[in-house]
Formats: C-alpha cells, sequence, structure tokens
C-alpha cells in the first residue's frame, strides 16, 4: 500500500486526482533509463486502455460528431440557392440558413461552460438526438418554414459539435494533442475539403438530390449517437465536483443573466452583420442600432462578468490573465479572418476570372479546403517535435499574410499563381489553426477547457461572419465603379472608336448578343477586350479584399509578441478526461488504482 502522502481522496475533482496521480507515481525502470526522453514518461492508464472498446469508439464517436457539423451545415450552405428553387422559397430560404447559425452560436458557450461543470456525456447525446431529428425532418421538408424550423434543431445540435477539437484534445495525452488534431483534421477531410464538390455531385444526380445530404447526416449522426452512449464515460457530475454541490445548487447559480446578455448582443449583431447590404441597406436605421445595440449590450456581458459576484460565470475573466490563451483567441480568430476571405471569394476569384464549368468551379472550389487539412494534417506531427511553438506561430501568420499580399496580383492572366497562393495560404492558415487550437485548450485549468474551447470557437465564428460582411462590402462597392473605366481601357486599345463608347454600355446593359454587334466598330477584338476588361474589374475588387485581409495578419503577429514563450512545458503525459470513468466511492485508494480510472 503507498504511503500517507500518496493517497488521493475521493473529496478532490477528478481533474486534481488525475493531476496528482501522474505527479506522485514512482517512475519505472524504462522511464529511469538514460534512453528515455523526458516527455515520454510511462502512461498512467491501465493496459490496454488506448486499444479499448470504448476509447476508440469514442474517437470514432467525435469523428462522425466533427463531420456532422459540415454535412450538417456547409455542404446545404453551398447548395442553399437549388434547395430554395426547389421549396419555391425565393430570397426566404437564407433564413433556414441563418438561424441554424444564430442558434448554433448563441449556444456554444453555455454548453461549454455548464459541461465543464456537471459532465459532456448527456450534452453530447442530447445534441446528436436532436441533431437526428432535424435531419429527418429536413430530409422531408415540403416548404421553407419546415426547413427553417428543422434548421433550428441541427443549429442546436451543433452547438455541441463545434467543440469537436476540445472532445478529442482532452482525451489524449498533452503531448500527443498537435498529432491527434491533425490525424482529426485528415479524418474531416471528406466534408471538410471535399464537400462542396460532394453536394454538386449530389444535387446533379437524379437519384440523390439536396435531401440525400440530410438523409446522410442523419445517418452519420445516428451512428455517432449510438457509439456516445456505447462508449463514451468521461467524468460526470459527481466525479468532477467531489460531494462539493448539488444538481439542484448548479442550475440555481447559472449565470442566466450572462446569458442573456451575451446571446442578445449576438443575436443583433450576427442578424445586422447578416442583413445588411441585402435585406437592408448599410446605412439605414435599422441596421445601424442593431449593430449599436449589439456591440453595447456584449460590452455590458463583459462589465457583468468582471464585476458581478457570480457563483459560475458563463465566461470567467480570469481566462483573460492567460496571456497564451488571449494569443491563441486572437491569433486563431485573425487566422480565420484570412481563412474567409479565400474560402468566401475564391469561389468568385474562379467563375469571374478563370471558367464558368460548374464542376471545374466545384473541384477547384475545394483547394482551399484540401489545402487547410493537409496543413493541419501535417504540422500536427511536427508542432511538439519542432518546438519553438511561438516562433512556428510567427513564421505562419507572416507566411500566410505575405502570400495574401502576393495574391492581390493573381488576376485573369495568372490562374497558375492563383492557385499556388491560395495553396499556399490554406497550408499556412491550416497550420496557424492547428497551433492555436492546440495551445488554447493547452494553458486553460484543465477543468475550464470546455469553456475556454467554446470562447474560442465562438469568437472566431463572430469574427469570421464580421470579416465575411467587410469583405463582401469591399468587393460589392468595388466591381462596379470599376466596370466602365476598365472596360473602357482594354476596348479604346483594341480599337473602338471613343465615339461607340456609349452605344457599348447601353449594349452591355442590354446583354444580347444583337445588341453588341449594332455597335459601330465592334468585332470578335473588341469583344474580347470587354471581357477582359470586366475580368480586370473584378480582379482588382479582388485584389483589395485580399489587400485589407493582410491587416489581420499583421494584427495577429504583433499578438504573438504577447505572449510567453513556455508553451512547450505543457506537452506533458497528462490526460485531462477518461472516457471510461469508475469511480466514487468514500473511501481512500492508492494511487496506482486511481490511476485506472
Amino acid at each position: 500500500m503507498a504511503d500517507t502522502g500518496q493517497r488521493i481522496s475521493y473529496e478532490k475533482t477528478e481533474t486534481e486526482r488525475i493531476e496528482q496521480t501522474e505527479t506522485n507515481r514512482a517512475p519505472t525502470l524504462a522511464e529511469t533509463s538514460a534512453d528515455v526522453d523526458a516527455d515520454d514518461e510511462g502512461d498512467v492508464r491501465p493496459p490496454g486502455y488506448w486499444t479499448s472498446f470504448r476509447f476508440l469508439g469514442s474517437v470514432v464517436a467525435i469523428v462522425l460528431l466533427a463531420n456532422n457539423l459540415f454535412i450538417g451545415y456547409s455542404m446545404p450552405a453551398s447548395i442553399l440557392s437549388v434547395i430554395g428553387k426547389d421549396l419555391n422559397a425565393g430570397t426566404s430560404i437564407s433564413l433556414a440558413s441563418l438561424t441554424l447559425t444564430l442558434i448554433k452560436g448563441v449556444c456554444l458557450l453555455l454548453v461549454g461552460s455548464i459541461s465543464d461543470v456537471i459532465g459532456r456525456r448527456y450534452f453530447l447525446l442530447g445534441g446528436q438526438l436532436v441533431n437526428f431529428v432535424g435531419a429527418i425532418v429536413a430530409a422531408r421538408a415540403t416548404n421553407v418554414n419546415m426547413l427553417i424550423g428543422a434548421s433550428a434543431l441541427v443549429g442546436l445540435g451543433q452547438a455541441t459539435q463545434l467543440l469537436y477539437p476540445m472532445l478529442i484534445q482532452e482525451i489524449v495525452p498533452n503531448k500527443y494533442r498537435g498529432i491527434s488534431q491533425g490525424l482529426l483534421s485528415l479524418a474531416i477531410f471528406p466534408t471538410i475539403a471535399l464537400g462542396p464538390a460532394f453536394a454538386r455531385f449530389m444535387v446533379a444526380n437524379p437519384k440523390f438530390g439536396w435531401r440525400a445530404l440530410y438523409w446522410l447526416d442523419a445517418i452519420t449522426v445516428g451512428i455517432s449517437f449510438i457509439l456516445f452512449a456505447l462508449c463514451y464515460f468521461p467524468p460526470g457530475f459527481k466525479e468532477l465536483q467531489g460531494g462539493r454541490t448539488t444538481r439542484k445548487s448548479i442550475l440555481k447559480h447559472i449565470d442566466y443573466g450572462g446569458f442573456i446578455l451575451y446571446a442578445g448582443g449576438l443575436v443583433l449583431l450576427l442578424l445586422a452583420l447578416s442583413w445588411g447590404g441585402s435585406k437592408h441597406p448599410w446605412k439605414s436605421a435599422t441596421i445601424i442600432s442593431m449593430l449599436v445595440i449589439g456591440v453595447l449590450t456584449l460590452v455590458a456581458f463583459a462589465l457583468y462578468e468582471i464585476y458581478m459576484p457570480l457563483h459560475t460565470p458563463l465566461l470567467p475573466m480570469k481566462l483573460f490573465k492567460i496571456k497564451n490563451f488571449v494569443v491563441a483567441v486572437v491569433v486563431g480568430s485573425c487566422g480565420q479572418m484570412s481563412w474567409y476571405a479565400l474560402n468566401l471569394l475564391w469561389p468568385y476569384h474562379i467563375q469571374n476570372l478563370y471558367t464558368t464549368d460548374n464542376s471545374k468551379v466545384g473541384w477547384m472550389s475545394c483547394i482551399t479546403g484540401i489545402a487547410l487539412a493537409t496543413g493541419e494534417l501535417i504540422m500536427g506531427f511536427f508542432c511538439r517535435k519542432g518546438g519553438r511553438i511561438r516562433l512556428q506561430m510567427i513564421a505562419s501568420v507572416a507566411l500566410y499574410t505575405t502570400f495574401s499580399g502576393i495574391m492581390a496580383i493573381a488576376n485573369q492572366h495568372r490562374e497558375s499563381l492563383a492557385v499556388g497562393m491560395i495553396t499556399t495560404i490554406g497550408f499556412c492558415v491550416g497550420w496557424i489553426e492547428l497551433i492555436t487550437i492546440v495551445v488554447a485548450t493547452l494553458v486553460v485549468p484543465p477543468d475550464q477547457i470546455g469553456t475556454g474551447s467554446a470562447f474560442f470557437a465562438s469568437t472566431r465564428a463572430t469574427t469570421g461572419t464580421i470579416v465575411s460582411s467587410i469583405y463582401l462590402a469591399i468587393y460589392n462597392n468595388r466591381y462596379p465603379a470599376l466596370m466602365e473605366p476598365d472596360i473602357t481601357k482594354a476596348v479604346e486599345a483594341a480599337g473602338l472608336p471613343e465615339s461607340s463608347l456609349t452605344q457599348l454600355f447601353a449594349a452591355i446593359a442590354n446583354g444580347t448578343t444583337a445588341a453588341l454587334n449594332a455597335v459601330p466598330g465592334f468585332t470578335p477584338a473588341i469583344n474580347a477586350a470587354v471581357i477582359d476588361g470586366r475580368k480586370s474589374a473584378y480582379a482588382t475588387a479582388l485584389a483589395d479584399v485580399y489587400l485589407t485581409s493582410i491587416a489581420f495578419g499583421s494584427i495577429a503577429l504583433i499578438t504573438i509578441f504577447y505572449g510567453r514563450n513556455d508553451i512547450e512545458s505543457k506537452f506533458t503525459n497528462f490526460v485531462n478526461k477518461t472516457v471510461s470513468h469508475v469511480g466514487g466511492g468514500k473511501v481512500e485508494e492508492d494511487p496506482e488504482k486511481v490511476a485506472q480510472l
């Protein structure tokens, strides 16, 4: 029996027990050998744990859950116009995507923070079950209102799915978090990278259609639910709280006020950004008031969390005292902003400058996802072994910022350059995304990993929505203003008389071949010049967006120097959560037995 100093009481939380077990555990002969690296300490899990049905089943369940996030949202969103046409929805089809986004974003932080306190098992089971129902309703939708209701259910389920990086990070040793995130990226490669092309294929095939996407979502969600039910048994309420409180007390002390402020501010902000420039002009009183009230409400939320004596705050402000967590959030969000420039505008870039062939557009649109996933996969193996995490962050941010600037010169005559740059930028964004996901979950207290991850994911999603609106506003305002001067310059160089310009633009507005052929001096060479001038206008507008993304990369680069250079010390053998926990007794146990929990 171990001595008294090594005993671990069940009054401690699960995290404290595992940490103390690992600290007090006597080293094995292999660990004391000079041939063993200090980072490769012996494992505190029981023999066979890592190959057990419960552990492997939990991993597969998380992989399926991660894919659900893209099957249930990203893939339908890429063919939303097709779905809307089939349901005779008109512009109201956008509400399906908007509803899903709002509910997912609003519930995310609440799910992350409460699951830290009472356990994750039933949140995941409940989320997958709700998503399953939503997917079936969506697949059988006969009108747009039915699809919007289904999207609300899918969005509620996806509030848990957005935490997929954290779910895998907390069940593996800290030292393998980079590798596990890289392998997870490989596992979701079919949906995150090839999703747009797959969705277009389903729509083009009469045997499937858009409803098949939701049936696929229902099937994968259902399998994931079964695996979670059979295999995933992380520490629950009893183990996490160690008898210090009750469920009734937890419900009583939930930060309802903070949630109302956070949800209200986020909804107003996201609605304003989604409706601005489409449903309402940006300068309209509706959009301006929603933006102002939304921002002020989020500021009120921050002040509320800081100054109110909350028992269990929705977002503990002490997280922001962890410098490397702040760096991970800011740098990760800025990387997401650059990613949105690629993911949002690359399809426009392809269609307006290179090709309008639907199949080619679909496959070329996959480049960004393929590059991102490849970056995460490859650098996942290099992350810890390469060391110097801050230097890796600087290198990746500097590279994608520089290449974003070069992307600005990728006009209609430089398709190869565009493909090369978009691939390189995507790889670098995947690199920085992997690092920030690992760092964000590594430096926060183990019992607040859900809250930290939820805030990180929520911030990235919100800033992504904001920057999307900025990018689209720049693009949509620039190319109409550039169209006439760029076409004029091109056709005059091709020999069109100045006196024919007025008729030319009238013919372009008419949009018919007969109108263009009626323009004095119009020839095939002039027609080619018109096309080239139009492409030049699009290229310049896109260039302005790519140059804008440099600002966000610069912010990220500066922020990195705020952090501490001690991240490497966190890559230990510590495992935050087991997936098969047994415990809850009242007597003290030998640490070797507790290690098997």
